[in-house]
């Protein structure tokens, strides 16, 4: 998070965050790196060869954080020590928060069951929501394989061909698709707050695939998406103009969008104060969207294999190349680092948080 985002007296958490995202990026930490040195690969391999680790994905099949996944677990086994046979479990609902629960209450402990869930479940937790019975300050996390930016996508048949429409005093409406407790769901709900714009959000779907077929069905106009997924899981949506991109979740104009007049937050925000609002509740979480963790309790050396083979999976030639080929961006984060954001979150200004509050759960 840009150090702009907070008042004076949070600078300098705000610089010390930037460094941990910056040492998080491209190459494993060097905590990582150290925990790694100290592993006794011998006494971990023992326990891990022959067995299945399951990497449990909070969404159905076929969404991004499930493509990930499956395209990670054919390389992972090769860097954990016993090389153990990996395979993906999928547990959809409520935006991850019962594949939280699970890993969180249920997981093994043993170090052979990897939770991914989606980020924005930060901010149910933040707000008290009752279903969340998971702690997200005490996951041991592993990775983040790539940092999100949300965009606004809309159908062509919706009508909508500019953001602008949305706002004013003869603002169009658009029916949005979203998965509970989600940056789909929560982005609208805010951009309702801050800028009064004209969305109406059907939620209750449980992945992307859902919401895809629901837009193809007529019965609703648009979604948000990280960009890194949707350009490539849908080009030729893009490319035959059947669907748009009309707004960006960033500050910063992202360079590969199919139109350069995509208005970003700084464009659409008249003061600070809506500025954050957004970037706390549908920016930040996004820096850890799709994360994998463990549950607290497993064995330390266990844990810091796991995260070290996750840095040298992501480094490696010939996952860049699988990850490449299925079209998947990477650029990680790892345990820290990510331990260094959502620790910032959770201890986020009071005004903030209870401005958030009040749009996410009236």
């Amino acid at each position: 998070m840009p150090q702009k985002w907070r008042g004076k007296k949070l600078r300098i958490p705000i610089i010390a965050l930037i460094v941990f995202l910056l040492a998080g990026v491209a190459t494993p930490t060097l905590a990582a790196e150290r925990r790694g040195a100290n592993i006794d690969e011998r006494t971990v391999a023992d326990f891990y060869r022959g067995k299945v680790v399951r990497i449990v994905v909070g969404f159905p099949p076929g969404g991004g954080a499930d493509v990930y996944s499956r395209v990670l677990i054919r390389h992972l086994g090769r860097f954990i020590p016993g090389n153990p046979t990996l395979a993906v479990t999928n547990m959809p609902g409520a935006g991850s928060i019962i594949a939280g629960n699970h890993i969180f209450n249920a997981g093994a402990k043993d170090g052979t069951e990897i939770g991914m869930l989606n980020g924005a479940v930060i901010l149910e937790q933040l707000f008290g929501n009752p279903g969340i019975h998971f702690d997200m300050a005490r996951f041991r996390y592993l990775a983040v394989p790539v940092t999100e930016t949300y965009v606004m996508i809309v159908a062509r048949r919706s009508g909508i061909r500019r953001f602008s429409e949305l706002v004013g005093a003869n603002a169009k409406q658009i029916v949005l698709g979203a998965i509970p407790n989600s940056t789909l769901e929560h982005a609208p709900i805010l951009l309702r707050e801050a800028l009064d714009a004209n969305l109406k959000v059907v939620s209750g779907y449980k992945g992307t695939a859902e919401i895809r077929l629901a837009i193809d069905s007529e019965e609703i106009g648009g979604f948000f998406n990280p960009w890194s997924t949707v350009k490539t899981s849908s080009t030729d949506k893009f490319t035959s103009g059947q669907w748009s991109v009309i707004l960006q979740l960033c500050d910063q104009s992202l360079p590969d969008l199919p139109s350069s007049n995509v208005p970003t937050i700084r464009d659409l925000t008249r003061d600070e104060s809506q500025r954050m609002l957004l970037r706390y509740g549908a920016i930040a979480p996004n820096q850890f969207g799709k994360v994998y963790m463990l549950r607290d309790g497993v064995p330390v050396e266990r844990a810091a294999a796991l995260e070290a083979a996750f840095a040298k999976t992501f480094a490696d030639r010939n996952f860049l190349a699988d990850a490449e080929k299925s079209k998947l961006e990477i650029t990680p984060l790892y345990g820290e680092s990510i331990r260094q954001i959502v620790d910032d979150f959770l201890t986020m200004p009071t005004t903030i948080k209870e401005r958030l509050r009040r749009a996410i759960k009236p």
